[in-house]
C-alpha cells in the first residue's frame, strides 16, 4: 500500500511500501508514519510540518525545499537522498542516519539531535544553529560555509569534514572543547581571516 492509497482509505499509514509515487507541493502536516520504506519518492515542495516519522526508510527521495518543521523522526534512515533547502528547525531527530545525501542550504535550527549521524553528505551553506545534541556525528561531510552559531561543537564528531568558510559566534564560543584535526584547524584559521603561511 502505497501513502496516497492509505489517505484515501483514510487509513492509519504504518508499515507502508511507496516506490516511485509523487507528493510535490501536498500539504501532508501532522502526518503520522510507522514502519514505512519510501524509493525514489518525491515531496519536493511539500509541508511536512509537525509529522512524526519512526522507523522508516527514505532511499532515493526528493526533499527539496520541504518543510520539517517542529517534525519528530525516531529511527530513520536517508540515504543517497537530496534535501536542498528543506526546513528542520524546531525538530527532534533520535537514531536518525543520513548517508550519501545532498543537503545544501537545509535549516536544523533550534532542533534536538539524539544519536544523530551523517555520513559523506554535503550540508554546504546549510544552518545548524542553537542545536542541542548528544551522541551525534557529521563524519566525512561537506559542512562548508555552514552556520554553528549557538551549537557547541564540543562532542560533535565531525571526523573528515570540511569546514571552510564555517559561520561561528564573535567570541567563538562554539569551538571551546571541540575537537578538530590539523586540516579542520586550517580550515577555521581560514575562516576567522587568517593567512597560512608555508
Amino acid at each position: 500500500m502505497t501513502l496516497s492509497e492509505a489517505l484515501e482509505a483514510d487509513l492509519d499509514p504504518d508499515g507502508i511500501e511507496d516506490s516511485g509515487s509523487i507528493y510535490a507541493g501536498h500539504d501532508l502536516s501532522g502526518l503520522v508514519v510507522r514502519h514505512a520504506v519510501f524509493r525514489s519518492v518525491s515531496f519536493s515542495g511539500a509541508v511536512l510540518a509537525d509529522t512524526a516519522f519512526s522507523d522508516t526508510v527514505f532511499d532515493s527521495c526528493d526533499f527539496s525545499n520541504v518543510d520539517l518543521s517542529s517534525c519528530h523522526l525516531t529511527d530513520v534512515v536517508f540515504s543517497h537522498s537530496r534535501l536542498t533547502g528543506t526546513l528542520f528547525r524546531s525538530s527532534r531527530l533520535k537514531k536518525v542516519s543520513m548517508k550519501d545525501c545532498t543537503a545544501l542550504y537545509s535549516s536544523f535550527d533550534s532542533s534536538s539531535f539524539r544519536s544523530f549521524s551523517a555520513v559523506s553528505c554535503d550540508f554546504s551553506g546549510s544552518s545548524f544553529s542553537s542545536v542541542q545534541h548528544r551522541d551525534s556525528s557529521l563524519v566525512s561531510s561537506a559542512l562548508c560555509r555552514v552556520s554553528f552559531r549557538g551549537t557547541p561543537l564540543a562532542g560533535l564528531s565531525l571526523l573528515q569534514s570540511q569546514l571552510d568558510g564555517i559561520i561561528l559566534s564573535e567570541d567563538l564560543r562554539e569551538l571551546r572543547g571541540a575537537s578538530v584535526d590539523p586540516a579542520q584547524a586550517m580550515d577555521i584559521m581560514r575562516a576567522l581571516g587568517a593567512v597560512i603561511i608555508g
